[in-house]
């Protein structure tokens, strides 16, 4: 599919130029700062130099008050505590870390997570079962709750309070639960409106410890938990999601849990830098496998353990368990695009609604995604087991997903989520005409522009004009993600030196020279661009970001390719 490319506007010249001057950081990178929104010296400087003291007071937080005094009430009753998360890299993190900081206070407390296959998404009667045999008195949901009025309802009438911690979209009506704390019920002006769970999990940690006077530096041992969770789940890595996620991923790097150096090793990062990247696309898979397929208790063992023989032993199941659900992805996108070319029409649909019966749950997600990659729409994957559909969406930029859902409620049984991911559930014979509500949804939401995929880009920039102290300079930017990508550049009129060619899956390696420098290109994934440079003298116009390529202990500057055309 063809990109259009969009090059950022200039803004805000002064105030770059005194940011350039302020912290001797080349123009460029002072502008991006500024497009950003980053436009203070203040504001500049927190951003360049993040330290944990800028995180903000977890007592703003609506319910927070309430929730330490609950929890601190079960601490000297020694009541029984149930952490009830979900079955995601998110949920699990979030268990975890409830776990291990209630478990360090003394807490009677246990975990559940429920089985994606059996249970679905939430808090869920299963669950609620489990929780009177074990004669539970306060269960503190992580990663969900919110919408669970009916489950939180029979909790109550159980004799079971529950804390909810959540950040999902609250819908209309609240549940009843004796404290409930998620962001999105906070004021639009208050910071960590767009937290992860384990965000909210780590906020209520530190509220904890300040209100019992304990040394809130022990918590920084679980930042690991944090990076993972909040780099998984996709959410904006500004702010308060920012200053946590990069520190946590230097706590990765040296993490004292036997469970994340075993899962670290065995996916063949031991010893290399991570980034968001590598917890996006090699650690959280391996995490989220687990729960994908069937029972999560594993990787949350995994996480929450101090013997190195069992984090080994269940480090090799999760592996295994990843291999399993590629296959099944597989699979299911085979199928999927084989739906596509019988039943949606790509030039009326605007949003796309696939079912069949055999569908994993577990895979019908990351296909979804992969299906947005492609055709650049909203997309809803649903496997049918039964009587039910149990469905996994998808959306992209300008298309808020859960409000979309809300105008379709009359055809689901069930729904929850955010803006760009949510789940539901859905009676099979109300699948086509949810089919047709959503796309007539779809068609008054997204106009034709919102079909075309947009490659953003930071800043046209000279090849003269880059150096080891750009790259480095830009490096700071990081960690990367949602509201904070890596800058992205164009130069037009590139030369095509040397002879371009493939490498690897489909990767295109080449070299290119303007105003006297040359540098190393790779583009993974676009070795089917090499065709168009097989003629001499080839001028091209590249899209790409800067990074290091280390190489035999060196670093050199290469420029790793999103996007290219041939000049004019």
């Amino acid at each position: 599919m063809d990109l259009k490319w969009v090059v950022a506007s200039e803004s805000h010249v002064e105030e770059a130029k005194k940011l350039a001057d302020q912290f001797k950081i080349p123009y460029i990178a002072a502008k991006i700062l500024c497009s950003r929104g980053i436009i203070t010296l203040e504001q500049a400087d927190q951003f360049l130099n993040p330290n944990l003291k800028y995180l903000f007071d977890p007592f703003i937080m609506n319910g927070m008050n309430e929730g330490v005094d609950r929890v601190i009430q079960a601490l000297k009753s020694n009541e029984k505590i149930m952490i009830y998360g979900d079955y995601d890299v998110d949920g699990i993190t979030s268990a975890s870390l409830m776990f291990l900081v209630l478990n360090r206070l003394g807490a009677n407390v246990s975990y559940y997570l429920p089985n994606r296959l059996v249970e679905g998404y939430g808090i869920s009667e299963d669950g609620l079962e489990e929780a009177v045999k074990r004669d539970i008195d306060l269960l503190i949901s992580v990663d969900c709750g919110i919408t669970a009025i009916e489950e939180v309802e029979i909790a109550r009438e159980k004799g079971i309070d529950c804390l909810i911690t959540d950040h999902h979209e609250p819908g209309v009506e609240l549940p009843k639960a004796a404290v409930i704390i998620n962001p999105k019920l906070d004021s639009p002006d208050l910071p960590g409106r767009e937290m992860s769970a384990v965000g909210v999990a780590f906020k209520f940690a530190q509220a904890l410890y300040r209100r019992l006077k304990q040394d809130e530096t022990e918590l920084e041992q679980h930042l690991d938990l944090v990076a993972m969770g909040t780099a998984a789940d996709i959410v904006p890595l500004a702010g308060e999601n920012r200053i946590l996620t990069k520190f946590g991923l230097d706590q990765l790097a040296k993490t004292n849990k036997p469970g994340l150096k075993a899962l670290i090793f065995i996916a063949g990062v031991m010893g290399h830098k991570i980034g968001t990247g590598q917890v996006v696309f090699i650690l959280a898979p391996r995490i989220n496998a687990v729960g994908r397929l069937g029972d999560a208790q594993k990787a949350i063992k995994l996480l929450t353990t101090k013997d190195e023989i069992q984090a080994n032993a269940i480090a090799r199941i999760l592996n295994a368990e990843n291999k399993r659900r590629k296959d099944l992805d597989v699979h299911t996108l085979n199928e999927a695009l084989d739906q596509i070319d019988e039943q949606v029409n790509l030039k009326t649909d605007r949003a796309i609604v696939l079912a069949s019966v055999g569908w994993h749950q577990g895979v019908i997600g990351i296909v979804a995604s992969r299906i947005v990659e492609k055709y650049n729409r909203p997309t809803v994957m649903i496997a049918i087991d039964g009587g039910e559909g149990k469905g996994s969406a998808r959306s992209i930029p300008g298309f808020h997903l859960y409000e979309a859902l809300r105008e379709c409620e009359n055809y689901l049984l069930r729904y929850g989520g955010h803006k760009y991911a949510a789940g539901l559930s859905i009676d099979p014979a109300n699948i086509e005409p949810f089919r047709e509500k959503l796309n007539q949804v779809s068609t008054r939401m997204l106009t034709d522009e919102d079909l075309i995929p947009k490659l953003q880009i930071d800043s046209e920039l000279e090849l003269e004009a880059v150096d080891d102290n750009l790259v480095n300079v830009l490096e700071q930017f990081a960690p990367f993600g949602p509201q904070n990508m890596r800058p992205v550049f164009v130069t037009y009129q590139c030369e095509v030196v040397g002879t371009p060619h493939r490498v690897g899956s489909n990767h295109l390696k080449f070299k290119v020279r303007r105003g006297g420098q040359v540098f190393d290109c790779i583009g993974f994934g676009l070795g089917d661009f090499l065709k168009m440079m097989h003629t001499r003298p080839t001028f091209v116009d590249i899209v790409y970001v800067l990074e290091f390529n280390n190489w035999n202990g060196a670093d050199k500057i290469q420029l790793r390719i999103k996007d290219i055309r041939l000049s004019n």
